[in-house]
């Protein structure tokens, strides 16, 4: 891919990540870690370029105002296929200690272009993407307690935690992955304590739960704590920009509002009616009202942002809210109005949008970043480096989506919807169960935990679907949660098929 595909763009939402000085978009709006940190391979490879030039190094100004060229983007890319391949190694030795099981499951990764579609692409997105697979993999060792259950191993579950929340806001959801996953557990070994009252094994049932429970108490204080952490970063970074703190929830939810084009506007206007009712906010009322007339005046293809620059300056002018917080603040306490009791309408269009989550195949959401790519093509204005860059100079549109198109290992697997994921993890699930109970091995503590990556992934998608308009990119944390617990399941049950039978071991009680 870094010899025949060019950079791909996550469209003007990537450009702004990387070039937009420290200020509300950067550190507000998007996560800022990908902000960041994207500009140290940026860095040096336009630091290469001075020297081949025969100039200075760039000063420390860069990380404020990028410059982009082809080998700090190169860099970038090669910095993220490094990561990613680096932490599917990580997690694929977790999954099983034999050679051959671990060769077909990295021949499985390796057939599967999501993950490697994403390291290519430029955007906040590819980012997490390597963090959530890390984050799986020691999650995985603290519920095997395999010596991370030592302090090591819960603090760098927490450092991951934070910096996947500083990465991308839906991904503060993760703080419930170990919670779940060990009341799962515990929840397990309760309910078997009837059955094995007659058992020498009733007093380590007894045990196991306390301990999982224990732990699950531990789980909940770190991801509490990543919580208060990372929205503590976030302060002190505006602290150190000087910009006001706030929330972008609610500008985030304008664009869900968008399904509302597509209904009459005797629907638009029940729903507006109702939600007004609710708030007893002279200025929700307002903004409702804005809303309102937005739709009644442009309902074809509403503006966003066009909406909000004429909201913000109805509502609140510039010289009385430079900063524009009060602004956002209004817009968020105008989100809490439509979702503290959402109408059968907003729930309708949420359901409708989850299932068309479902429905999606891995090639769609891989055509989606070329499809992203091809922003520039139609924007120029908003993406003026990129005019000097392989991926755009010299192209059009129709040229860079024939490269998906040329190369078939992005097209694949075909008619594989999530659905058909989601089916396949449940029959790997009852194998993995039945397999560990006639080699009579401890199942419980993978099968909570594979169970709550599922949940956790469905859950990050209907969060989405709750906040904002659907888009192919969102489903990538419920694509990557399932294939991790589906890689842990086939693994362990290959495992313990080659393994032959043992006595049932005694790690969770240790």
């Amino acid at each position: 891919m870094l010899s025949v595909i060019p950079p791909l763009w996550r469209d003007v939402d990537a450009y702004a990540q990387v070039t937009l000085a420290p200020g509300p978009g950067t550190i507000l709006h998007y996560g800022p870690l990908y902000c960041f940190v994207a500009r140290i391979p940026l860095y040096l490879g336009y630091a290469i370029d001075c020297l081949k030039a025969g100039f200075h190094l760039p000063t420390l100004r860069f990380f404020a105002d990028p410059i982009l060229t082809d080998s700090g983007v190169f860099a970038l890319l090669i910095s993220q296929h490094v990561a990613l391949c680096w932490s599917t190694f990580y997690l694929i030795t977790l999954t099983s200690r034999l050679f051959w099981v671990r060769l077909m499951l990295a021949i499985a990764w390796a057939v599967n272009p999501l993950f490697y579609t994403f390291a290519h692409t430029v955007g906040s997105e590819t980012l997490s993407m390597i963090l959530l697979l890390l984050l799986g993999g020691v999650g995985l060792r603290i519920i095997q307690g395999r010596g991370s259950s030592s302090w090591k191993g819960w603090l760098f579950f927490g450092v991951l935690l934070w910096l996947c929340i500083l990465t991308r806001h839906v991904n503060t959801a993760l703080a419930a992955l170990l919670p779940s996953s060990l009341i799962l557990l515990g929840a397990h070994h309760l309910i078997m304590i009837p059955f094995t009252n007659s058992n020498p094994l009733a007093p380590s049932r007894w045990l196991k739960a306390k301990r999982a429970l224990q732990k699950a108490t531990l789980a909940v204080v770190v991801g509490i704590g990543c919580i208060v952490l990372a929205n503590a970063s976030l302060r002190i970074l505006c602290y150190a920009t000087r910009i006001p703190y706030y929330s972008t929830l609610g500008f985030t939810f304008l664009f869900r509002l968008k399904f509302l084009a597509e209904l009459s506007p005797e629907k638009r206007n029940e729903l507006f009616d109702d939600v007004t009712k609710h708030t007893s906010s002279t200025d929700v009322k307002k903004m409702i009202s804005l809303i309102r007339t937005g739709f009644s005046t442009e309902t074809s293809n509403w503006d966003v942002l066009g909406f909000s620059q004429k909201a913000r300056a109805s509502l609140f002018p510039r010289q009385l809210d430079p900063d524009g917080e009060k602004y956002h603040v209004l817009l968020n306490r105008t989100a809490l109005a439509f979702l503290s009791r959402p109408e059968k309408i907003l729930l309708s269009a949420v359901a409708t949008d989850f299932k068309r989550s479902q429905e999606i195949t891995i090639p769609d959401v891989v055509s989606f970043l070329f499809v992203a790519t091809r922003y520039y093509f139609s924007h120029p204005a908003v993406m003026p480096q990129c005019a000097s860059l392989i991926t755009f100079r010299d192209k059009n549109a129709v040229e860079v989506f024939a490269i998906f198109k040329k190369h078939s290992y992005f097209r694949h697997p075909k008619n594989v919807d999530y659905r058909a994921l989601l089916l396949f993890w449940l029959v790997v699930l009852a194998l993995f169960l039945l397999i560990a109970k006639i080699r009579m091995r401890e199942a419980a503590d993978l099968a909570s935990y594979a169970t709550a990556l599922t949940v956790i992934g469905l859950l990050m998608m209907l969060a989405n679907c709750a906040l904002t308009v659907f888009q192919p990119r969102f489903t990538l944390p419920m694509w990557e949660l399932t294939i991790i617990s589906v890689s842990i399941l086939s693994g362990k049950s290959v495992e313990y098929l080659l393994a032959g039978r043992r006595q049932q071991p005694n790690a969770v009680c240790q």
